[in-house]
């Protein structure tokens, strides 16, 4: 066999080493530049710790609160209301209540004993628009009674009333009686105050009125 010739081989070293330079460069450049560069972009993002996720919103707590809030002050408020309406309607001593009140009446009998006309005359003509008038609130009288302190202790009641000359209601005056009851008092003062009066026969008229109260 034959051995190449020793100038051949020189020749074809440097062509081999070069060769092998020029397909290390072009394997270097078919990497493209956007992969290298990507690749630290998405080292360097940073990952959020679980620690820093954002608390729950706190609006609903809040609203439940305020709304538990004003309930409880609603319902504090409901008893306090109540109080004064509780405290009027056990007030025995309103003498409108007392006289119209739709319960049984006291037993009790009240009849006119006296009725003085201030100046005269004495007769029944002058003394009967005052008895008319007075006649129909006998019952608004016996409700009175049951304010007495000692109801089963009768007496009388006495009050000066002066009507005007076309009559209406009356000014009331020096009420006066033994039976103890500063709420039997009112009351009945306070159903005289009511009654219209009919015309007077002879003008303007001041009368002393008695009752009788017999249990």
């Amino acid at each position: 066999m034959r051995r190449p010739a020793p100038l051949l081989v020189a020749l074809s070293a440097p062509l081999a080493f070069a060769f092998a330079f020029a397909a290390a460069g072009c394997s270097s450049r078919a990497t493209p530049p956007t992969e290298r560069s990507a690749a630290p972009q998405a080292e360097a993002a940073p990952t959020a710790p679980a620690s820093a996720a954002p608390p729950p919103p706190a609006a609903p707590a809040a609203a439940a609160s305020a709304s538990a809030a004003g309930s409880a002050s609603a319902s504090a408020a409901a008893p306090a209301s109540a109080a004064p309406a509780a405290s009027a309607a056990a007030d025995p001593a309103a003498p409108a209540a007392a006289a119209d009140d739709a319960g049984p009446l006291p037993k009790v009998k009240v009849a006119n004993i006296g009725m003085h006309i201030g100046g005269g005359p004495h007769d029944d003509y002058t003394k009967e628009p005052i008895k008319r008038s007075v006649a129909p609130h006998f019952d608004e009288f016996r409700r009175c009674f049951a304010l007495a302190e000692d109801p089963t202790k009768g007496g009388d009641f006495g009050i000066d009333l002066r009507i005007e000359k076309d009559g209406g209601k009356a000014e009331v005056r020096k009420p006066r009686t033994a039976l103890k009851g500063e709420a039997f008092t009112r009351c009945v003062v306070g159903v005289f105050e009511r009654i219209d009066f009919q015309k007077p026969r002879r003008g303007p008229t001041v009368v002393s009125y008695s009752l009788r109260f017999t249990p």
